[in-house]
């Protein structure tokens, strides 16, 4: 098992393909796996990194409450222990917020950002309706089943979760392989609350290496405005916008933003 230990955290990861490296930061809750339909593409140009963040997948548990910045310098460890130099960093939902502050902290880790259905946190953050935040609290009584068929049917654009039963039954699959336990998953969505609250809209004018931002118009978790204000407020940051598609458009809008984020990168 490919690990790589950054202090008292180990941290797992899979790699494909060769070429210039790329990251793959998951979102809140969710593992690697999350990336299942850009490995091929992209691991045909790139050497593709797709790590699990700590408390998630294969990577340790944490031994204490941590913060967003902790996970950035988790990833910031793996660039420099496996001497991977300035690398291509995709970061989805907390994933994005992770890779902001991996490039405010750690520039010379970051080539090139792509953020994707996330928020720079502070007090620009537009926050989801209560009944979509609701979705962030995990019953522990609720199969997992039941959670994703949930979530699914309500963060993704609509129609999508009826359209698509193949993708509903692969995020099933991907949650009875990796199940967080109720207090890994309290110690990640503590972190994100709190970039939340305080983020780093303030410094968003340092970020000066080329930045695509993707966000679905739709997106009821991360709602459309936060991705707007980080195309906004990063000098020079192209924005991508997904007609009616929600909080997962590397799922749901597959293809164009494969092609999307491939073009930009070349």
């Amino acid at each position: 098992m490919p690990t790589t230990q950054i202090g008292l955290q180990t941290i797992y990861y899979d790699e494909y393909g060769a070429g210039h490296p790329l990251i793959l930061i998951p979102g809140l809750g969710g593992s690697r796996l999350g990336w299942s339909k850009q490995i091929e593409p992209f691991s045909k140009k790139y050497r593709v990194i797709n790590l699990d963040n700590r408390d998630a997948g294969d990577s340790g548990l944490s031994a204490q409450a941590y913060s967003i910045p902790d996970m950035a310098d988790d990833v910031a460890g793996l660039i420099e222990n496996l001497n991977l130099g300035a690398a291509y960093v995709v970061g989805v939902s907390m994933g994005g917020f992770v890779a902001q502050h991996l490039t405010l902290r750690y520039p010379a880790c970051v080539k090139k950002l792509v953020l994707v259905a996330t928020s720079a946190g502070g007090a620009g953050h537009v926050n989801p309706k209560p009944e979509i935040a609701a979705l962030l609290v995990r019953d522990p009584n609720e199969d997992i089943e039941t959670r994703v068929r949930r979530s699914y049917a309500v963060i993704t654009g609509p129609g999508f979760a009826d359209a698509h039963p193949e993708d509903v039954a692969r995020a099933i699959e991907h949650g009875y392989r990796f199940q967080m336990s109720p207090e890994a998953y309290q110690r990640q969505l503590n972190a994100a609350a709190a970039h939340k609250s305080g983020g780093v809209r303030a410094r968003l004018a340092e970020i000066r290496m080329p930045t695509l931002v993707i966000h679905g118009d739709c997106d009821p978790l991360v709602p459309y405005p936060n991705g707007q204000a980080l195309a906004a407020e990063i000098p020079g940051a192209k924005f991508l916008t997904l007609r009616g598609v929600g909080h997962l458009p590397h799922i749901e809008a597959t293809d164009e933003f494969n092609r999307a984020v491939m073009e930009f990168l070349e």
